[in-house]
């Protein structure tokens, strides 16, 4: 949100850089994009063709890059997730993980709902795409589809923070809060539950439970 000159160039100008590059070279662009597109106030899981409203500038910036795409129309597709983690670099787990094992009781926000994804899901699903692809290359008939993935199920702030605890064995408490109790310089949807049906109706890949998915990066994050 302090600044938003750098966000726009790496959010929006960089993925109207490549996707020129992908269309003047003929090959395939899978982009992702965030659930951050939406202003949260539906109260149902969002589909691709919901109205978007961003209500910060990193989901502004975001969603130019996803305009910039669909105006270029090289072969590509777009993927929006949501409060993406992994065993890997800084995110929500860690962070849990890291202030759980130094404090007694920490306060998490309960209504801001959504659903983790886990970088490894998000990775395998991609996979997955490039291998169904008939043809990634020399597609003379330019598109740009669409997609919304996360790891099924619901939960808040608050719920991924104690499930955190629970498989992790870390007896810290947890006290729910509200949002207007922790504010943040970037507004965050209180809603932005992902509507899956699409990309398992069209590419039939199988999404893991978020509390499963969980599971397997914290057995991951112990081997590293």
């Amino acid at each position: 949100e302090s600044d938003v000159e750098t966000a726009h160039a790496i959010n929006h100008q960089a993925v109207e850089k490549l996707a020129e590059i992908a269309k003047q070279h003929n090959t395939q662009l899978i982009h992702i994009s965030t659930d951050y597109v939406f202003d949260g106030t539906k109260y149902k899981p969002y589909i691709e063709t919901d109205k978007v409203n961003p209500q910060s500038v990193y989901g502004a910036s975001k969603l130019k890059g996803e305009f910039a795409i669909q105006e270029i129309q090289p072969n590509a597709i777009i993927i929006r997730t949501s409060w993406v983690y992994s065993e890997f670099g800084q995110n929500f787990v860690k962070t849990m993980i890291r202030l759980g094992e130094e404090r007694d009781q920490l306060s998490v926000i309960f209504d801001q709902i959504g659903s983790p994804t886990y970088a490894g899901s998000l990775a395998t699903t991609i996979m997955q795409l490039l291998d169904n692809s008939q043809d990634l290359r020399g597609n003379s008939n330019n598109k740009v589809t669409l997609y919304h993935y996360s790891n099924e199920g619901v939960c808040s702030w608050y719920d991924f923070a104690k499930a955190i605890f629970e498989m992790r064995g870390i007896t810290c408490q947890v006290a729910p809060i509200t949002t207007e109790e922790y504010p943040t310089p970037a507004k965050r949807p209180h809603y932005s539950l992902l509507n899956k049906s699409k990309i398992i109706q069209q590419t039939g890949v199988t999404i893991p439970y978020w509390k499963e998915a969980l599971q397997r990066c914290l057995k991951r994050m112990d081997r590293k």
